[in-house]
């Protein structure tokens, strides 16, 4: 799902100027990944007959658009930046005698590539901006780092067999209310059971229904609001694992390439405040995650510290920090808005989807920017290469 429509009006701070902001952003609605397309061929042959044809959308079983931006995924992307544009006007209003005032960088792929310009041609209609910069993939070390980092492929496969251990113990204590549930609804009197992977693919349709096509009664009619949350705290035992705090160190330590990159942009920034270049790079649901466990967003949203487990209660759950569908829907963003008072002195206000998170430390939503320096401080500058060597 997108978080497109949840913008809260967030008018700047009385007494300080906006220097400089800099996003990371995930691209808009995609189709299928091409290995997941597998298991929605499998619920369409199996389980079509159950349903109305109208559900058997050909779109989410057509290779040839495996992972590529969506009609919605462009509408979206590029709302999301006219509604940028008219957050940041004092910014927008410097392209006239600087057109790198704001910057637009995108990974090598379509997905992200079709969301930059999107949002690019909406954000600026005139077209004072400089196009796109593309990170070459063999070399992004910092937005699709996942390729350029061996050490986190390696961890990725070692991680596996916990993941699957905390799978069958969720599978164990939710697995017959979820089958019976959607049963009940899907299969009426048949005696067929549904495996928990078809519950999940059919979930996930239901995430593609509402995304690519703002359709809420297809497969999503198969679930309430409870079976919907554990199921997505079924797909949380894997991403917060593979991605996310729970999983490998490197997991925690992977954006910092990122990162550097940022603070070094407000270094210079605040150097000489106005020359100050606003960058918006996208990226991936990875970017966000990794970005998200170095700084740590998960204990700032969450009230809960214990990890992600099969044998959460469903309290505990609803407690949780990490949740995927609060910090990676498609096109969402995590935003550092960067402030000085008339002393100089520099703040900055995080945004995660464009609503104010506070980190651990700021006591404020405006913070001091020395608690982002300390946040950061182990991880800016680092030798990209040597933590990612196996």
């Amino acid at each position: 799902m997108d978080c497109v429509g949840v913008y809260i009006e967030t008018s700047s701070p009385v007494d300080l100027d906006l220097i400089q902001v800099q996003y990371v952003l995930r691209h808009g609605a995609r189709y299928e990944v091409e290995s997941g397309i597998e298991y929605i061929q499998e619920i369409y042959n199996e389980l079509g007959d159950h349903v109305p044809h109208a559900w058997l959308k050909p779109d989410m079983v057509n290779k040839t658009k495996a992972a590529e931006l969506s009609i919605s995924g462009y509408t979206t992307s590029a709302k999301l930046g006219q509604r940028m544009q008219q957050r940041y006007p004092e910014l927008w209003s410097r392209l006239e005698s600087n057109a790198q005032t704001i910057r637009f960088v995108s990974s090598e792929f379509q997905r992200t590539m079709a969301t930059a310009n999107a949002f690019r041609s909406a954000a600026d209609p005139s077209n004072q901006t400089l196009p796109v910069e593309v990170v070459p993939l063999d070399s992004d070390t910092i937005l699709a780092m996942k390729v350029t980092c061996p050490r986190w492929a390696a961890a990725k496969l070692n991680v596996q067999t916990q993941v699957a251990n905390e799978l069958s113990t969720f599978d164990a204590i939710y697995g017959a209310e979820l089958q019976a549930h959607v049963s009940n609804r899907l299969l009426k009197h048949s005696t067929r059971e549904l495996t928990p992977e078809q519950i999940q693919t059919m979930y996930r349709l239901c995430g593609y229904d509402v995304s690519l096509y703002d359709e809420h009664s297809h497969w999503c009619t198969l679930f309430d609001e409870r079976t919907s949350a554990l199921l997505e705290l079924r797909s949380d035992i894997k991403y917060s694992r593979v991605y996310g705090p729970y999983g490998p160190r490197i997991n925690q330590h992977i954006a910092c390439s990122l990162f550097s990159t940022i603070v070094e942009d407000i270094d210079q920034a605040l150097r000489n405040p106005k020359a100050a270049s606003s960058t918006f790079r996208f990226g991936h649901a990875e970017t966000l995650m990794f970005a998200s466990n170095l700084l740590g967003l998960d204990q700032a949203l969450g009230l809960t510290a214990p990890p992600i487990t099969g044998n959460m209660t469903f309290e505990q759950s609803l407690h949780r920090g990490f949740r995927t569908t609060v910090l990676v829907p498609f096109s969402s963003n995590l935003g550092i808005e960067l402030y000085v008072d008339q002393t100089s002195q520099a703040f900055f206000r995080l945004l995660l989807n464009e609503r104010v998170v506070r980190l651990p430390g700021c006591t404020s939503d405006v913070c001091p920017l020395g608690v982002l320096r300390s946040k950061l401080a182990g991880d800016v500058g680092c030798a990209y290469a040597d933590i990612c060597q196996v």
